[in-house]
């Protein structure tokens, strides 16, 4: 018993991390997903030590000096992909098949950690959806997510699912603020833009020009907005779901909630996140902006 991982609160990631630690038998992609980001990270963590560590794993590890190197984010079996402006885009994802075309050397299994999972776009997905169906033998992902229902299908359908208990719970206007590096009334205003988008369409063409611009004039402002606009559908599809918000009040966006079913939301979502990446390369904001309102204002049900 004594060699035995023992995380409190956490029954089935212990048996996982136990039969993968006694039998270094895994599969290919696994899905991390809860709706505490810090919980996030510290599983993923441990999960990479277990997957990785060429001896048994034990808590405080010295056998090797691997899971330090880990820990200290220097091991090069070790890739960790985060989004950039709530976009994770195909460059990200060619680069790591091209890191990962050797057998690992050091360590058990080379692993890559896609951290919000959920910003893969359609491009980005294509790309590492190649990398899933002609895995290394010795190649495993982790995903981690906050919004499971968000991720493309054809991902979820090749990875076990590990649904893990919150320690703690990142959500609020100060987790957002933390986010986007944008003030309290900044992330108020794009919230105030995106209910004129869904209560009254036709008022958001000219609230962009007249206001919303003069507001966010930079593309990184700009694009920060957006991943408010991001957090605020998610915020809707959790309600939606499960009658509850991690970002934003309820009062904010019920009646958006109880009029839009679960697969419309989805897509809106799937949308916003592909635009966040087109807005890099697009030198015309405004032309943006509307074709961002046109694509949301004529998105239907299937």
């Amino acid at each position: 018993m004594t060699d035995e991982i023992i995380i409190k609160n956490q029954p089935i990631f212990n048996k996982i991390l136990n039969k993968i630690n006694n039998t270094q038998n895994n599969v290919q992609a696994y899905i991390l997903c809860c709706t505490s980001k810090t919980t996030l990270d510290t599983y993923s963590n441990l999960f990479s030590k277990v997957l990785i560590c060429p001896y048994k794993y034990k808590e405080n590890c010295n056998n090797c000096n691997i899971c330090s190197r880990i820990d200290n984010n220097i091991f090069s079996e070790l890739k960790i992909i985060n989004p950039v402006n709530g976009v994770i885009k195909k460059e990200c994802i060619i680069e790591l098949r091209n890191d990962f075309q050797t057998q690992s050397i050091e360590g058990k299994n080379e692993v890559y950690i896609i951290n919000d999972a959920e910003c893969l776009n359609q491009s980005s997905a294509n790309a590492i959806l190649k990398f899933l169906e002609e895995p290394d033998t010795n190649t495993v992902a982790i995903f981690t997510t906050t919004n499971l229902d968000a991720m493309i299908s054809t991902i979820k359908s090749r990875c076990q699912i590990i649904k893990l208990n919150n320690n703690v719970v990142d959500k609020g206007i100060d987790f957002v603020i933390k986010q986007t590096n944008l003030t309290e009334e900044e992330i108020y205003e794009s919230l105030d833009f995106i209910r004129t988008v869904e209560n009254n369409y036709s008022l958001a063409f000219s609230k962009v020009k007249d206001e919303f611009l003069n507001q966010f004039k930079t593309k990184e402002k700009l694009s920060s907005a957006i991943y408010v606009i991001l957090l605020f559908y998610k915020d809707v599809l959790n309600y939606k779901l499960k009658n509850t918000c991690l970002y934003f009040e309820k009062n904010d966006l019920i009646n958006i909630a109880n009029r839009q079913s679960v697969n419309l939301i989805t897509k809106k979502i799937s949308f916003v996140l592909e635009n966040m990446y087109k807005l890099e390369y697009n030198v015309n904001m405004l032309l943006f902006m509307d074709n961002l309102l046109i694509g949301i204002g004529e998105m239907k049900d299937d």
